[in-house]
């Protein structure tokens, strides 16, 4: 019989050509897929994201049902100089709701008759037992979006870092704020110094001050805790927990669960940048306030990783997406901050009683 013999270049395989064509298909199908796996792990964070906001919000309610008023955004008492900014933060929604979100063993650290990161170490805090600058320093996840990539880590705080009674120390940067009320462009903050008169446009959780302030009218005003009565345009209409980004320019202005007044939010209606997702730059060139109240105005705003939007809790304990493009109205029409406002459907979704029950789009 005849054998055929095999010639040195009839070998099997692939040749250099079939190689690159696999590799680049290869290539392609992964191109194709990771925005889809992209995308898919997104809408995961995105959902636990809004979860953790869920139990803020029923937290809430739960500290509501207990203590009959809900939660301050921080208590202002003053020291021996009573500038505004001078003043002691003492209690904070983030450390209040503690309980009722299964760290009751932390909560136990806190000693309410001192100040929270504002006091020194070896002062008033260690003679009274109290562990409120550990506590400040713990990392606390519940308050941290997986989206949010500044979320867990360590800055000092550019507040307290700017005043010399403040202890300036690191703490974890997080992700959620109390609405602290609707603003009309008019002035950067809503419930602090200067502004108390429009009750109105107050929010849901604000700063309460434990003397009376001077208001832009001259008159006297005290902020109290708030009873869930005082939300007369309805607990499914109005806001109480939004997401915040941190700036990337300034990133030690942004949210410590444990921290001074950036603890709660100012809306910043009607400037729209103010909503769109870590869009820094663009809050501060169209909010049109100028140096240096551009700056606070932005980094007390509203803001999120996610595309489109941010979520929203409700005091209904819903939560909510907020487009971007939700209507934020055009702000002052009266002038010299004055009324008529327009504050849009977001500032009607963030006060409690301006007589708007606009319901979420």
């Amino acid at each position: 019989m005849q054998q055929t013999s095999l010639k040195k270049n009839d070998r099997n395989g692939f040749t250099l050509v079939e190689l690159l064509v696999v590799i680049a298909i290869i290539g392609i199908l992964i191109g194709l897929l990771l925005p889809a796996v992209q995308a898919a792990r997104e809408a995961a964070r995105r959902m636990e994201c809004s979860n953790k906001m869920r139990q803020l919000a029923l937290a809430t309610l739960n500290y509501t049902d207990v203590q009959r008023v809900m939660p301050c955004a921080a208590l202002m008492r003053p020291t021996s100089n009573s500038t505004a900014s001078l003043w002691r933060w003492f209690s904070m929604w983030g450390v209040s709701l503690l309980p009722f979100l299964e760290q009751e063993n932390a909560f136990q650290m806190y000693f309410g008759a001192a100040g929270l990161s504002n006091e020194s170490a070896g002062s008033v805090n260690a003679t009274n037992k109290g562990l409120n600058k550990q506590l400040s320093m713990m990392r606390m996840p519940i308050y941290e979006c997986p989206s949010d990539p500044g979320a867990g880590q360590q800055l000092i705080p550019m507040t307290e870092d700017g005043h010399t009674n403040y202890t300036a120390y690191e703490q974890y940067c997080t992700s959620y704020r109390a609405v602290g009320g609707a603003n009309t462009g008019g002035t950067w903050w809503w419930d602090d110094w200067g502004a108390s008169n429009r009750t109105n446009l107050r929010g849901a959780i604000h700063t309460v001050h434990s003397v009376n302030v001077t208001g832009a009218d001259g008159g006297s005003y005290r902020l109290g805790f708030e009873p869930l009565a005082a939300v007369t345009d309805g607990t499914s209409n109005t806001a109480i927990f939004v997401e915040h980004h941190r700036p990337d320019q300034q990133p030690r202005r942004t949210t410590f669960w444990a921290s001074v007044a950036a603890n709660h939010i100012y809306t910043c209606s009607p400037k729209s940048a103010t909503l769109k997702a870590n869009q820094w730059q663009l809050c501060l060139d169209t909010c049109g306030l100028g140096s240096p109240q551009s700056t606070y105005f932005c980094g007390r705003s509203m803001g999120a990783y996610h595309s489109g939007g941010g979520n929203a809790a409700f005091l209904d304990g819903s939560v909510h997406f907020i487009s971007e493009n939700i209507n934020v109205g055009t702000g002052w029409l009266g002038g010299n901050n004055t009324p008529p406002y327009d504050i849009g459907v977001w500032g009607n979704l963030c006060a409690v009683a301006d007589g708007q029950t606009t319901q979420v789009p």
